[in-house]
C-alpha cells in the first residue's frame, strides 16, 4: 500500500496527534499531555511544511496555531542553510541530537535553539518529523559571557586567583604566574600564605575573616612573595564568592605588582623634598645676595658723589665723567638686584592663596607706588571696573606696576594714555593694559618677555630688563597667559589672563 504525496493526506494521517490510531482512554490522556507538555514540539513534512506544533512550540515562536502551522519551516529559520541541511539529513535516515540553529520569532527577535529530531517512516516513506525544540537563548547568552569573563581573567597583567574559606588556593590565571612565578599546577591546592612575606604572615587570618563576615577589602597595599624569593609591593583587592543561594563559599582576589610604581613614588617624594630644600636654599641665597651685595653698591655710589662733590672742578671733567659713569653703574646694579628679588619672591613663593583680592585696590597701590613717574610723565591713567580674584595681593600689585611702568618707560613724544580694563572670557579674565607709547615690531612680541631682554640702549630708555619677565612669571604661576599686541609707532596693549574661581 503506497501512502498519497498531497498534503491533506498528510494532515489526515498525523492531526491530531494519535487520533488517527482511534486510540481510547490513556492515549487521549497522552495526546492531551503532549499537546499541553512545556517542551515545545512540532511536525514537519518532507517538504519542510509544518503539519502541528504543541502550544509551548507556538509560545516560544509568538505566532497562533492559525498563522504558524502550514507553513514552511524556512520562513523561521534566521540561516537558510542550516534548515537546509537539517531537512536533507533527515530525509537520509539520519537523526539529530542538540543541533544548534537561531529561529525568528513573530515580533523580530532572535533566539537560539537546540534542536532535537527523528522522522516517523511508515514502509519506509517519511511521514513526518519529530522534533523538540529547546530553547537555549539564555543559556547560551550566559555561556558566552562566562567564556569572555574567563578570557578576560585570563588575559590580565594581574594575578587573578580564587582561595576557598580556608585559605586552599583554587583557581590561578596567567597573570598570576607571571607575577609571582609558579605555574598553576605548583600552586592550585596550596595555602594562599605560601605567598607571604616575612613580616605580613599575619594579614591573611584577618583577611579571611573579613572575607567570612561578607566584607570586601580594596586596595589593601601589602608585599609578598615570589617564588624565586622576590619581596614585591602589591595592591589587593579581595572578594567574597556567593554560591547560587548567597552563602559565602570563598574569595576572588585580584593583586596588582606596583613595586615600580612605588620606586617612583618614593622617587618623586625624594625628589620633590630636595627640590624644596634647594629652592629654600636659593631663595635665602638670592635674599641676602641681593641685600648684603647693595650696601657695597651704596657705599660706592655714595662715595663716588662726595668724591665729585669735595673736588669739583679739579680733577677736569674726564675724571668727573668717569664718577658719574660709576655712580650711574652702582644705581642701576641696586636696581638689578631689586628685580632679583622680586623674580625670586615670584618664582619661589610659596603657598596658593586661599582668598579673593580686589583688583582695583591693586591697582591704586601699584599707581601710588608709580606716582612720581606718573607726574613727571604727565600720563593720563584710566581704568574700567576691576573684578575680584584669586591671586596673592603683592604679585597683582606687581603685574600693574610693571606693565603702567612699562608703558611710561616706552612713551612717544605725545602725553602717554594709558587704560586698564578686564573682561569675562569663558573660564578666566582677561586684563589688559593699552597705551599709546612707541609700540613693538613684530618680531619682538615673545622675546621681550625673557630675562635682561631689551630693545633699546639704557641711554634711551632706562631699566634692567626684568620687569615682564617677572609679569610672565606671576602670570604662569596662578595658570594664566600674557602677550602683546602692537604695531610701532602706534602703542602696545598687554594682555593676561586670570583663572576664574568657582562661584
Amino acid at each position: 500500500m503506497s501512502l498519497p504525496d498531497n498534503r491533506e493526506a498528510h494532515s489526515a494521517l498525523t492531526a491530531p496527534p494519535l487520533q488517527r490510531y482511534d486510540l481510547l482512554g490513556p492515549e487521549e490522556e497522552l495526546t492531551d499531555f503532549i499537546e499541553k507538555v512545556a517542551i515545545p514540539l512540532h511536525w514537519l513534512a518532507e517538504d519542510g511544511i509544518i503539519l502541528w506544533a504543541n502550544a509551548a512550540e507556538l509560545e516560544l515562536m509568538g505566532y497562533t496555531r492559525e498563522e504558524y502551522v502550514g507553513r514552511d519551516v524556512r520562513e523561521f529559520h534566521v540561516d537558510a542553510s542550516v534548515i537546509e541541511d537539517v531537512l536533507q539529513r533527515l530525509i537520509n535516515h539520519e537523526s539529530l541530537n542538540a543541533f544548534e540553529a537561531r529561529l525568528r520569532r513573530k515580533d523580530g527577535s532572535i533566539r537560539d535553539v537546540s534542536i532535537s529530531s527523528s522522522v516517523l517512516r511508515v514502509a519506509g516513506r517519511f511521514i513526518h518529523t519529530r522534533s523538540v525544540t529547546m530553547d537555549i537563548t539564555e543559556k547560551k547568552r550566559a555561556s558566552e559571557l562566562q567564556e569572555r569573563l574567563a578570557a578576560i581573567v585570563e588575559s590580565s597583567d594581574d594575578a587573578i586567583l580564587s582561595k576557598d574559606l580556608n585559605g586552599i588556593i583554587q583557581s590561578w590565571n596567567r597573570g598570576a604566574e607571571r607575577i609571582f612565578g609558579y605555574k598553576a599546577d605548583e600552586i592550585v591546592g596550596k595555602h594562599i600564605s605560601t605567598l607571604a612575606a616575612p613580616d605580613t604572615v599575619d594579614e591573611f587570618p584577618n583577611i579571611l575573616d573579613r572575607i567570612r563576615r561578607g566584607e570586601r577589602v580594596d586596595h589593601y597595599r601589602t608585599r609578598r612573595k615570589t617564588k624565586d624569593g622576590r619581596i614585591l609591593t602589591v595592591s589587593l583587592t579581595v572578594s567574597p564568592i556567593r554560591n547560587s543561594s548567597g552563602a559565602i563559599i570563598g574569595a576572588s582576589k585580584v593583586a596588582r605588582d606596583i613595586t615600580e610604581h612605588e620606586q617612583q613614588e618614593r622617587a618623586i617624594r625624594e625628589a620633590n623634598a630636595a627640590l624644596t630644600r634647594a629652592n629654600s636654599d636659593l631663595q635665602q641665597f638670592v635674599y641676602s645676595a641681593s641685600h648684603d651685595l647693595q650696601e657695597p653698591l651704596r657705599m660706592v655710589a655714595a662715595f663716588s658723589g662726595m668724591l665729585k662733590k669735595k673736588f669739583a672742578g679739579k680733577l677736569g671733567p674726564e675724571a668727573e665723567q668717569y664718577i658719574d659713569l660709576t655712580v650711574e653703574g652702582a644705581l642701576r646694579m641696586e636696581q638689578l638686584l631689586r628685580d632679583l628679588r622680586s623674580f625670586a619672591q615670584v618664582t619661589l613663593g610659596g603657598e596658593e592663596p586661599v582668598e579673593d583680592v580686589d583688583a582695583g585696590a591693586m591697582l591704586d597701590k601699584a599707581m601710588d607706588n608709580l606716582v612720581a613717574v606718573i607726574r613727571e610723565s604727565g600720563a593720563c591713567v584710566t581704568r574700567s571696573v576691576l573684578p575680584r580674584l584669586r591671586i596673592h595681593e603683592f604679585q597683582l600689585e606687581q603685574l600693574f606696576q610693571n606693565l603702567i611702568g612699562n608703558s611710561i618707560r616706552y612713551r612717544s613724544e605725545a602725553q602717554p594714555r594709558i587704560h586698564v580694563a578686564a573682561e569675562i572670557l569663558d573660564k578666566e579674565w582677561v586684563f589688559s593694559v593699552a597705551d599709546n607709547g612707541i609700540g613693538i615690531e613684530p618680531q619682538f612680541k615673545e622675546q621681550i618677555f625673557g630675562m635682561f631682554k631689551r630693545l633699546h640702549s639704557t641711554a634711551e630708555y632706562p631699566g634692567t630688563g626684568m620687569g615682564l619677565a617677572i609679569c610672565q612669571r606671576i602670570v604662569d604661576r596662578v595658570g594664566g597667559r600674557i602677550w602683546v599686541e602692537s604695531e610701532p609707532g602706534k602703542g602696545s596693549t598687554f594682555f593676561f589672563t586670570i583663572p576664574r574661581q568657582p562661584n
